[in-house]
């Protein structure tokens, strides 16, 4: 059975932004980062390198891309690889993954946490300015 509708997802958006995104993530453009209840949350690649945060709720919720076609058009290709990537997952290891990712930050002390968040910070501007609250 698959996660999401893909019928209801294509009727969304034109049909070669669809299946633009099923080859995109057939050729491995979607890193599946969490699945928690009916959200997806993934990391795409875009066709000139760009990476995208995409969400979806399944099975033909709604769903969000930070690249600019989700925002001028509402919908966007790289929600479609994101479905098609999700459809053709082991969905039990990408449920896993954040609770792994816990696991192991649980491990670490509070020092070696704060010192990994503030080199993340340094290299990542987006994650400084969560941190700093902007």
């Amino acid at each position: 059975m698959s996660f999401f509708d893909t019928e209801a997802w294509r009727e969304r958006m034109d049909e070669r932004w669809f299946d633009t995104g099923v080859a995109m993530a057939e050729a491995g453009a979607v890193d599946l980062v969490s699945i928690e209840d009916d959200k997806v949350t993934a990391h795409v690649t875009g066709s000139v390198g760009d990476l995208y945060v995409v969400q979806l709720w399944a099975p033909a919720g709604e769903g969000a891309c930070s690249c600019p076609g989700f925002e001028k058009f509402g919908a966007c290709k790289h929600q479609a690889a994101v479905v098609s990537a999700a459809n053709a997952a082991d969905l039990g290891k990408v449920k896993d993954r954040m609770a792994r990712l816990r696991d192991g930050l649980a491990l670490d002390s509070r020092e070696a946490l704060v010192e990994r968040l503030a080199e993340l910070a340094r290299l990542q501007p987006a994650v400084l300015a969560a941190l700093e609250g902007r």
